[in-house]
Parts: C-alpha cells; structure tokens; sequence
C-alpha cells in the first residue's frame, strides 16, 4: 500500500524554522506564511524594549545545511539561489534578509539582500547566484544589534539615497553660505532664504551622519529652541528666524562631520557602489566625473571657514553658482583630509 512520504528536506525545514524561531527575541511577533514558493518564508514584526509594536517588518527567507564551515575571513557561502528570487526580493517594499541555519549546531547566520546587491555582490547574467554570509552576522545578542541597525538603515535608504544626491549636489553652496553667515554681526536676524538653505544642508547632515558616520547629531528643534535662549538673552523680540550668533554656534558644530559625510557620501558614489548608483542616478554619477568635488580638498577650511582667502571670496554671494573648474587637472593629487 502507498502512503505519503516525509521527505529529509520537509524534515530540515522545520528543524530550521524551529530553530530560527527559538533564536529571535520571544517579544518578536512572528507571521508565518501558508503561500512560500516565491522566496519569503516569515514576516517578522520588531518589538521595542518597552513592548510598542510600530510595524517594523523584516521579510525573512530560510536556507538550512546540515552543516558548514567558514573560511579564514569568516565567509560562508550558499549557492543556487534563483536570480527570478533576487529579482523578486529586490522588489520588495520592506528590507528583505536570509537566514540560514546550521543544523548540527544550530546556529543561524544572515545576510542583507538589498545592501548586498548595492555593494555589487549580485552583478552579472546568470540565472543563480551566490550569497555570502559573515561569522559575525548571526543571531546572538550582538548579532541581533547590528541586524536591527541594518533594518533600520535599509528601512530609510530612501531618505539616504536623497540625502546623498542632494547633498552631493548642493554642496558648492555650503562654502560661501558659511562665509557669508561668519561675516554677520551675531545679534543680526537672518533672512528667510538663509535659513531655509542653512537648514536644508542640515537635514541631509542629521541623516548621513547618522547612517554613514554612525553619529547622533542634535536634531533641528535643538537649533530653534536655542535660538530663542540666545534672543531672550539679549532682550530682544524672539523670531523664528536665527539670530548669526545661533547660526555660527550651529556651523561650529555640525559643519566639519558634514563634510566628512560628503566625502563619505561621493566615495558611496564614485568608487563603493559605483555600478548601483550607474545603474539608478546615472545623471549624478555623469555631473560627479565631470564636475569632480575640488571644493572638498584639505584647504576647505581655511577657505571657508577660517576665511583665509578673503582676496578671493570678497563676494561669496557669486560663488553660489559658480562651477569650480579651475583644479580639475590637480585632481589626482588632491586627498580627501
């Protein structure tokens, strides 16, 4: 008489997805799917410390082996996976990671699919691919940190992907905005105009700083509260609008990590995840070569900040439009210090 059979691979997938569900946080709420041929096995729901559920979902896909090594740059790898199921993650409105379970140890170890596929690991025609997981990214306590973090960067990467092309693109601006604004006498108020495009470059630092620098920076509400300190202080009508004391107490303290997160932002552009952004702004990547960033070489500074160059930048006003193009051909001596 014929009967059903359990097959190994039926037996494997549930030791994994027991395993993998003694492994997450018991406060994490688990949904698992009925439909799971299309490469998502769970959804799961991020619960914070204090028990709020705010609807931070993972997408999770479950690969298992009974069991495997890592190499000496504590990689594993797993192959065979369909290009149609990466194509079909990438697609996915949330972040989207795999897991994949030791069964003879019962460790589970993960990868990020969409952060992976921006470092280039997925290029290429043919119909599977390979993905690499790290000793160190796996579901202990620590491992589960930096997994949250990651989720929460890919969750905003499309607030970082346009903090990073406005930026980038309005960053010739910032230099003769600083001189105009160390110029002014503190007790002045700023017009409009200025602090709007004083603020704007500091919504695209309080982002990339903290995704790409890991810094936490004071959040704009700082700036206006203390700005109507300072103009109590002098007895004066208190405005919305800054005072340039306030203006340079704020440049003084974001202005140097911002233009780190520039560099670290036109390096993301034009060498780490050079074929990503070919491939999504291909219009940023073409004005970055041929327009390359000389105003962020190591005598930023002194030119804008400290205003040692004073000859030059009597107007700094006409410098807002103005293409620096002049030290293109010292390009591939200049280092970004």
């Amino acid at each position: 008489m014929e009967y059903p059979v359990r097959y190994k691979t039926h037996i494997s997938e549930t030791k994994s997805f027991d395993i993998v569900s003694s492994s997450l946080p018991d406060t994490w709420i688990i949904r698992e799917l009925t439909e799971r041929d299309y490469g998502i096995d769970l959804y799961v729901e991020i619960v914070n410390d204090d028990g709020r559920v705010t609807g931070d979902l993972i997408a999770l896909q479950i690969k298992s082996k009974k069991s495997f090594k890592f190499n000496k740059k504590g990689n594993t790898s797993l192959s065979g996976v369909k290009r149609s199921t990466l194509n079909y993650w990438e697609g996915l409105p949330v972040p989207v990671f795999v897991l994949y379970v030791n069964l003879d140890d019962k460790n589970v170890y993960w990868c990020n699919i969409k952060g992976d596929r921006r470092e280039g690991s997925f290029y290429g025609e043919s119909s599977k691919i390979k993905l690499t997981f790290n000793k160190s990214y796996d579901i202990s306590e620590q491992g589960l940190r930096i997994l949250v973090y990651t989720y929460f960067f890919e969750k905003r990467w499309g607030d970082i992907e346009s903090s990073i092309e406005r930026s980038l693109m309005s960053f010739s601006s910032l230099g003769p905005l600083v001189l105009m604004c160390k110029r002014k006498k503190g007790r002045e108020i700023c017009s409009t105009s200025i602090q709007y495009l004083l603020i704007d470059h500091y919504e695209h630092y309080t982002i990339l700083s903290r995704y790409l620098l890991h810094k936490k920076t004071k959040y704009l509400p700082h700036w206006y509260k203390r700005n109507m300190e300072l103009q109590k202080n002098i007895k004066t009508n208190v405005e919305l609008n800054f005072s340039y004391e306030l203006i340079k107490e704020m440049l003084s303290d974001f202005v140097s990590d911002y233009r780190d997160c520039i560099i670290c932002a036109y390096k993301l552009v034009t060498e780490v995840q050079k074929e990503y952004f070919l491939n999504k702004k291909p219009f940023l990547v073409a004005h970055l070569k041929s327009r390359p960033h000389t105003f962020i070489m190591d005598d930023w500074f002194p030119r804008y900040y400290f205003d040692e160059y004073e000859n030059e930048t009597m107007f700094p006003e006409k410098l807002f439009f103005k293409d620096f193009s002049e030290f293109d051909c010292d390009l591939e001596d200049i280092e970004y210090t």
